[in-house]
């Protein structure tokens, strides 16, 4: 029997606003091919914001991502789904069945055994729920290092000198897995915000972050430079590839757009990004490699979690939380942030609770 009612709260996004009303569960839903999930959190990303103001191209192969991190409780699984109802879960948007938005009171997942096996993943820590963190940002940036690794014929980062540009979530993540694999890091940022909050939850050290105009102190420095900023700019790539030392590689995390080209020639950044590929360029005197990562697999999702639970002390995740609010405060929230007069350090969450 279902425990999946049949109204439900959830977001709307429409031609750039944000709306949250009870809807109905259509009578079909709940199918053989369906996963319904009860989100308990919901992680805020910034692609969620670029879609919401348009800023963002919204891939064919994956659709788009508007809430898409989360932790929460399979309350529903059809017969040939292969899912178990009450299991802790997480979602992989990289992978695309047809699925409703996650910023809701459930989230339908409709797919092929196959597909659902490979998008809902189980999440190993029943404690999750009292020290929360996002396993889906993670595993991407779990699937970045292990992919620059493979491009670069490495097994480690032992002894190298690595750069990180943005200190958001995700270039907070790149510090930690890279001083897990052996190199000292410097992460620089332009507001103090995001410095004082990765200071204060014991997340970097003093001399582990610096303000971005502390580049200029850093020429020719890195053997790494990681673009990890919501949009790596052309200034940013810039900045980027000042930084770095010969010989050196330039990881674009960080969103790109078609067309994006890297500084002083006509490298296609965002293709190298997209399709995971390396490339070599010229800038400046230097020789450069480029190379980007896109999505996760859900095997990353299972690094992720052996990471985290083999190495709590280097995987602080849980500390990166740095607001939580209900589902009702999340449209007016978001539309501030879309509009630039809300900004937040680290992930706000959302904690969805059972309507009364």
């Amino acid at each position: 029997m279902s425990s999946v009612p049949s109204t439900y709260e959830t977001t709307t996004l429409r031609d750039g606003t944000v709306s949250l009303g009870v809807h109905a569960v259509p009578e079909n839903t709940l199918g053989d091919d369906t996963v319904v999930i009860k989100p308990h959190y919901i992680g805020i990303c910034r692609a969620d914001i670029k879609e919401i103001v348009g800023s963002r191209d919204v891939m064919g192969d994956r659709g788009p991502l508007f809430g898409h991190e989360l932790v929460g409780t399979v309350a529903f699984s059809g017969a040939g789904t292969g899912i178990q109802e009450g299991d802790v879960v997480t979602l992989n948007p990289n992978i695309t069945p047809t699925r409703t938005t996650g910023f809701a009171e459930y989230i339908f997942v409709h797919g092929t055994k196959e597909q659902l096996e490979q998008a809902v993943v189980r999440v190993p820590e029943p404690e999750i729920h009292n020290d929360v963190w996002m396993p889906e940002p993670f595993a991407c940036i779990v699937h970045a290092v292990k992919k620059l690794l493979e491009l670069t014929n490495a097994h480690s980062l032992e002894g190298k000198k690595v750069g990180i540009i943005g200190a958001g979530c995700a270039g907070l993540m790149f510090a930690m897995y890279a001083r897990h694999l052996g190199a000292s890091i410097s992460v620089f940022n332009r507001g103090e915000m995001r410095r004082a909050f990765a200071r204060e939850q014991r997340i970097l050290t003093e001399g582990e972050i610096y303000p971005l105009g502390d580049t200029k102190n850093h020429p020719d420095n890195f053997d790494l430079v990681i673009v990890a900023p919501t949009v790596a700019s052309a200034e940013i790539l810039e900045i980027a590839a000042d930084m770095a030392a010969d010989e050196a590689v330039v990881l674009v995390y960080g969103g790109t757009r078609n067309g994006d080209r890297f500084p002083l020639g006509q490298t296609d950044v965002d293709s190298i990004r997209r399709n995971e590929r390396i490339e070599s360029v010229e800038y400046r005197g230097k020789r450069l490699s480029i190379s980007g990562a896109y999505g996760c697999f859900k095997e990353d999702y299972e690094e992720g979690y052996r990471l985290h639970a083999q190495h709590p002390h280097e995987f602080p995740l849980e500390r990166l939380a740095s607001r939580q609010i209900s589902l009702d405060e999340f449209p007016d929230l978001v539309m501030g942030m879309a509009a630039g007069t809300e900004d937040h350090p680290g992930k706000v969450l959302i904690e969805v609770g059972d309507r009364r």
